[in-house]
């Protein structure tokens, strides 16, 4: 997927869900203007003002011209909840259902060790 196309990412679900916060990979950081996505909630990703700014992945900044591989769940890789960017990626790969990989995840954790909640400070959101 292009890095234009991250960026497009989190602002595609706008039309239909006003503020929509995605949970990156540890390595990703950026800001999120929920005032921007207010003001742009019901307009397509093309030509809005984008609510999403200094993308990161390892510390290094997202090229909009450069090629990144994304995981995705196949709902959301076609489209699914308003996603619609995830349908331009490229060489896609296809696996298991999401069901049985959450299934396999629950039955190898123990439950008297719960897994950690994942960190909250890698998205701003102003």
């Amino acid at each position: 997927m292009p890095g234009e196309g991250g960026q497009c990412l989190v602002h595609g679900p706008l039309p239909r869900v006003p503020i929509l916060r995605l949970l990156p990979s540890a390595s990703v950081h950026y800001a999120f203007s929920a005032s921007v996505a207010a003001s742009i909630a019901g307009r397509p990703c093309d030509g809005a003002a984008n609510p999403v700014s200094g993308p990161t992945i390892d510390g290094t900044a997202v090229d909009p011209a450069g090629s990144y591989r994304i995981s995705v769940n196949n709902f959301l890789a076609d489209g699914g909840d308003s996603f619609t960017v995830l349908r331009q990626g490229t060489n896609r790969t296809g696996g298991g259902v999401d069901l049985d990989a959450l299934v396999a995840y629950l039955e190898g954790t123990s439950a008297s060790a719960p897994q950690p909640v994942p960190a909250l400070d890698r998205i701003d959101v102003n």
